[in-house]
């Protein structure tokens, strides 16, 4: 990858190995927007994705030497995010995601839902999920990641994150049913019996 100055990617690593403060700079400039878009996926929180991302760079310049093929560093850097998100996740107990993540999510819940289900019930239905389970329905269907690669990053088995996020999406589906079923109940006019 060719940056601003003509300097190429490899080149760059090159130089931050050396400790090049400016050379560092231009790298974080150049996939710091990037890799925060993933981490405030991720984590559903600005204040946390700043913190990944900052926690991100400072581990992948201290351990810079490790990585093998200098044109590979978008990939490992982006490695590196998505393991300091999914910390950030099991230390958290709470957790949320944007509209537009939610947006991403309706293409892989189950077909059975209504599309017509509004984006901020989901997003509040979202946030009741297990950490687990929203971990690696982010993962699987907004990052795009396979089930093995899954389960590497939270070592876990394959068969298990399959598992997982099966059952993640069930659960969705179910408590968006659910929530459904009630709004139903409480549209009917009062005097009018339910119908059976």
């Amino acid at each position: 990858m060719k940056i601003d100055s003509g300097i190429n990617e490899a080149t760059l690593i090159q130089r931050c190995k050396k400790n090049d403060e400016k050379a560092q700079l231009q790298l974080y400039r150049l996939y710091s927007k990037r890799m925060f878009n993933l981490a405030v996926r991720m984590t559903g929180d600005v204040g946390e994705a700043e913190d990944v991302l900052q926690d991100s760079f400072v581990k992948a310049l201290t351990e810079l030497h490790k990585l093998k093929d200098e044109n590979a560093f978008g990939g490992w850097l982006k490695r590196i995010v998505i393991n300091r998100s999914i910390d950030k996740i099991r230390n958290k107990k709470f957790k949320f995601l944007s509209i537009e993540t939610i947006h991403e999510l309706k293409m892989e819940i189950p077909e059975e839902l209504d599309e017509s289900v509004d984006p901020e019930i989901v997003h509040h239905l979202i946030k009741k999920l297990p950490d687990g389970a929203r971990e690696i329905l982010v993962l699987r269907a907004l990052e795009g990641f396979k089930h093995a690669e899954i389960a590497e990053k939270l070592r876990i088995s394959e068969s298990t994150a399959k598992t997982q996020f099966f059952r993640a999406k069930q659960l969705l589906a179910k408590m968006i049913k659910e929530m459904e079923n009630e709004n139903e109940f409480r549209k009917i006019p009062e005097g009018k019996p339910a119908e059976a």
